[in-house]
């Protein structure tokens, strides 16, 4: 089994930012891409998030984001200026998200000088909805995440916000910092300054929404926050936040089924204090419950967050990166996007990292390092980096940023999306491992959400239940594809799949066909 590099074949296109490095903060931590099937042709398509300009000039400096519309052929047409969706900002995120349930996926994008909604109008073309919306804010938004907390079958949105960044950065009167031997100005020091609240937005099921963040009491005021996922770790039917935070601690926020959610971070062991850029979330011991990897700063190593629910009934976490090797390898590199895929198709959870330190270039100020991304692959025990011999044509540093996985070619295999500060657009294509057994499985709710987002599916075969979570599994300032993919290894049949709708209802599917995309309609 094998990647390989297909960017230049499939027709995208596309080189991050313009023009000199200008020793910002908010130019080196973006940008990310998002796949999303916004004409509902069975395709995933991918939108991709630029910076544009100059932090703080307000000039058009290249081109802005792009939307890339998969052929169903292995190539890309770029049709942002027909969608009009050719944003020029500072970029940070991009999150597809049906939030008006009719059948269309809408698109949130955040960036360092505000955030956009775009209504899909069904024709191929979007509207901006930011501001009869009431989603807009003007502060530097990166994270975010679609999710429905309060059950009611429309979805509410999540927005992290980092810091409070001066537009005139002559205003700034911080020292110079020094940092594993190099010297950090104070504009790229996240230290330097004030972090800034995240907002929950409830969905009013006409097109607006209104902010509840107070109410819900997840603020996070003191969190410099980058990422963020909605799971429900404790399996009670009603998502939790996590929420990753730069030089702060990071936030669990368990869901009070009431419109509120307690911090429950301390007692959980989830309360780090270390430089969070991304996480991922799966099963990925098998044992039925939700676990999550956090990628770090410099050496701090990553984290595996191992669930210990199923064994105690109680929501706790062990950070299990140090038994499954994961901890010493990653100390050299800066974490960024990242994906829990089983590549292969074997059965286990492998992961995907994607690296880029933010540290600059002691000889030229201009560059920052570049570091070699990683491709752990998980043999029930343990994690070993495979990238040389499964993906050699990425086996070279880079200054990767977004992660985001989809099966784009619809093969039975998972390809990967990665986007580069300043650097070019990155798809890997798999191939072989669609000649293992797998099963593809996407949902349409009637009560609950259309998109079936915070859905439990669960799937039996071959004696093991593999369990994933829609809409859950997080990256960096990125969106993996909604449908979910399991693969099954040799096992030639599935037993039954169950899934557990956001809406309470639970669902079961009997000895489903293999290698299938499964649709499944709450009815």
């Amino acid at each position: 089994m094998r990647f390989h590099d297909v960017t230049s074949q499939a027709g995208l296109h596309f080189t991050h930012s313009s023009g000199p490095r200008n020793r910002l903060l908010p130019e080196d931590m973006g940008s990310g891409l998002a796949w999303g099937d916004y004409d509902h042709d069975g395709f995933p398509d991918l939108y991709v998030v630029n910076q544009s300009s100059k932090f703080g000039s307000g000039r058009r400096d290249g081109v802005g984001n792009r939307l890339f519309h998969n052929n169903g052929n292995g190539t890309f047409t770029d049709v942002t200026e027909s969608a009009r969706l050719e944003l020029h900002h500072l970029g940070m995120g991009a999150y597809w998200g049906d939030y008006d349930n009719d059948g269309l996926l809408d698109l949130f994008v955040t960036g360092a000088d505000g955030c956009y909604l775009y209504h899909n109008e069904g024709n191929g073309r979007f509207r901006n909805v930011t501001q009869q919306s009431g989603v807009h804010d003007p502060l530097w938004s990166t994270g975010a995440v679609w999710v429905d907390f309060d059950n009611d079958g429309w979805l509410d949105l999540y927005v992290l916000h980092y810091v409070d960044y001066p537009t005139d950065i002559s205003h700034l009167r911080f020292a110079a910092e020094s940092q594993y031997g190099v010297v950090v100005p104070a504009a790229l020091n996240p230290r330097s300054f004030r972090p800034q609240p995240n907002r929950l937005l409830h969905n009013n099921r006409d097109g607006t929404f209104t902010d509840v963040t107070h109410h819900a009491t997840v603020a996070d005021p003191d969190g410099r926050s980058l990422t963020v996922t909605a799971a429900d770790f404790n399996l009670d039917g009603w998502p939790e936040l996590y929420v990753g935070n730069d030089m702060s601690m990071n936030r669990l926020f368990v869901n009070q089924k009431n419109g509120r959610f307690s911090d429950q971070s301390a007692q959980t062991l989830t309360a780090e204090n270390k430089g969070c850029m991304g996480l991922t979330v799966g099963d990925f011991d098998c044992d039925g419950d939700l676990d999550f990897f956090v990628s770090h700063w410099l050496s701090q190593g990553d984290s595996l967050y191992q669930s210990l629910f199923s064994e105690t009934h109680q929501l706790s976490f062990a950070d299990a990166a140090e038994f499954s090797d994961l901890a010493y390898v990653t100390l050299p590199t800066v974490g960024w996007g990242c994906a829990f895929l089983d590549y292969d198709n074997d059965g286990l959870l492998d992961l995907f990292v994607v690296n880029g330190n933010t540290l600059e270039d002691a000889a030229n100020h201009e560059l920052l390092v570049p570091q070699k991304p990683f491709l752990f692959h998980y043999d029930g025990a343990r994690y070993q980096d495979v990238l040389a011999s499964v993906a050699p044509e990425l086996d070279r540093p880079l200054n990767a940023r977004g992660l985001a996985a989809a099966d784009f070619d619809s093969d039975g295999d998972i390809d990967l999306a990665i986007s580069c500060n300043r650097g070019p657009l990155i798809l890997l294509r798999a191939d072989g491992a669609e000649a293992r057994n797998w099963i593809k499985i996407s949902l349409e709710g009637k009560k609950s959400n259309r998109q079936g987002i915070g859905a439990l599916v669960r799937v039996w075969s071959g004696g093991r239940c593999y369990l994933q979570s829609v809409g859950s599994q997080g990256s960096y300032l990125s969106q993996h594809a909604t449908p979910l993919h399991f693969g099954l290894g040799s096992v030639s049949s599935v037993d039954r799949v169950e899934v557990h709708w956001p809406s309470g209802r639970r669902q079961t599917v009997e000895h489903p066909r293999i290698r299938q995309r499964l649709h499944l309609k709450e009815d």
